[in-house]
């Protein structure tokens, strides 16, 4: 299939200075022209994109799809770890069957929203699996770890292969991650054989990590430093990684962070809301950390939309710092696009719109009041863009959703599933 997008003001995201128009031509999952269009590309399909922003699909580097189910439920708790005990009681009664439906919802949730690709952590991944591949959206799956040794290597036995085999199978859509839980949910040695489970894999490491001074006052307490300096000294450094949260670092830790492979994954949203704090994302930047945006689950949000993200992100980063310009707009929605790439290990093939990656597009539509005039174009994205501009969204090369309207899942359908799942689930938990 061969599509060719005319008429596009093209955002690759490959510098703040590179804004233009032009085409895009797209060969099966592959931006073959940009700008210009080939000598003899005889398109199967166009698109007319006059007064509309292409940018690339944005990366969601942490999220619990699953969690669906729980969005706008016991929000009236003190914090997370008090939110967490009342989550932690019905999780208990999930069984496999209920991740498929609350998973393609989220999916569907988050491709309206302009989101191709994203990192995903929970019990059951293989419902999740079987989501991704239906609406053809990109994936890394986290394989979650709780508890101690026996039961995670455990876990790594009998649910490494049949990720592996899915990932094989899935067309380059299926990454695995190992993703222990957190320090105050897993041991150290089940940090370290997550560790070294990713390293023989040639995988990732996905986890949360300071995300509350409660997390981080435990950690010292329970193992004499703060919880990213406890990851480093447990071999985390050696693979490559990425934290969810990090809103309490200490002066230290950022150096030990600017020194590594591992990517800080910023939650606003879910941090408000659950009163964690605010993640110093422009003191993570002056030490060259690398950073990526996420949702968080939607029960912790309560949206898996990342144009809440980007805009939240960009007001705290002032707020915090009494800085309006501490980090640029170009800075923030490059954490939402090659930052969440970087973090999931797919820089080389998404992230930015660039000849030879993946079609992972998303066109806005800029012909609106609040986006109008155009008069920096980071900055409307970052402050005036909502998701309902969204109109078009290709990841690597299939039309995921055009003019508003799904192409790969059956939106009705789906929501109805959601409402009879957790219908099931509520009299299970009585």
């Amino acid at each position: 299939m061969k599509t060719l997008i005319t008429n596009a003001t093209i955002v690759p995201m490959t510098s703040e200075d590179q804004v233009f128009l032009g085409s895009i031509a797209v060969d099966g999952r592959t931006i073959v022209g940009l700008g210009t269009i080939p000598n003899n590309f005889q398109p199967d399909k166009t698109i007319d994109a006059e007064g509309m922003i292409a940018l690339p699909g944005l990366v969601n580097a942490h999220t619990h799809l699953s969690m669906t189910y729980f969005r706008n439920y016991r929000d009236s708790v003190s914090d997370l770890h008090d939110w967490l005990e009342e989550v932690w009681k019905l999780e208990d009664i999930l069984v496999e069957e209920d991740t498929y439906p609350a998973s393609l919802l989220g999916i569907a949730e988050m491709i309206v929203s302009g989101t191709t690709c994203f990192a995903d952590m929970y019990f059951f991944p293989e419902g999740t699996c079987q989501a991704v591949m239906e609406s053809k959206i990109k994936a890394n799956i986290g394989l979650t770890l709780f508890g101690g040794i026996e039961d995670s290597r455990t876990r790594i036995e009998q649910r490494l292969p049949i990720l592996q085999e899915i990932s094989r199978q899935s067309t380059g859509l299926i990454n695995y991650d190992i993703a222990p839980h957190a320090v105050y949910t897993c041991t150290a040695e089940t940090y370290r054989l997550a560790i070294e489970t990713a390293k023989a894999n040639g995988c990732r490491v996905h986890t949360h990590a300071s995300e509350t001074l409660k997390e981080v006052q435990d950690c010292i307490r329970d193992h004499g430093m703060p919880p990213i300096a406890y990851l480093e000294s447990l071999g985390l450094s050696t693979v490559d990684s990425y934290l969810a949260h990090c809103v309490h670092p200490t002066e230290a830790e950022f150096n030990v962070l600017a020194g590594t492979r591992t990517t800080v994954v910023h939650n606003p949203s879910s941090n408000c809301k659950l009163a964690s704090g605010i993640a110093p994302i422009s003191t993570y930047t002056d030490h060259s950390v690398s950073l990526a945006l996420g949702t968080d689950g939607a029960s912790s949000n309560n949206t898996l939309d990342l144009f809440q993200e980007i805009r939240l992100a960009a007001m705290l980063s002032s707020v915090a710092t009494g800085n309006p310009v501490a980090v640029s707009p170009f800075e923030i929605l490059r954490m939402a696009t090659y930052g969440g790439a970087k973090a999931l290990g797919r820089e080389k093939e998404c992230g930015t719109l660039e000849i030879g990656k993946d079609a992972d597009i998303i066109l806005l539509d800029s012909k609106n009041a609040h986006m109008t005039p155009l008069n920096n174009m980071f900055s409307a994205l970052v402050f005036s863009a909502k998701s309902s501009d969204v109109q078009t969204v290709l990841c690597a090369g299939q039309l995921l959703m055009e003019n508003r309207v799904l192409q790969t899942i059956d939106l009705q359908k789906s929501l109805d599933h959601v409402n009879r799942a957790w219908s099931d689930i509520q009299d299970r938990a009585d």
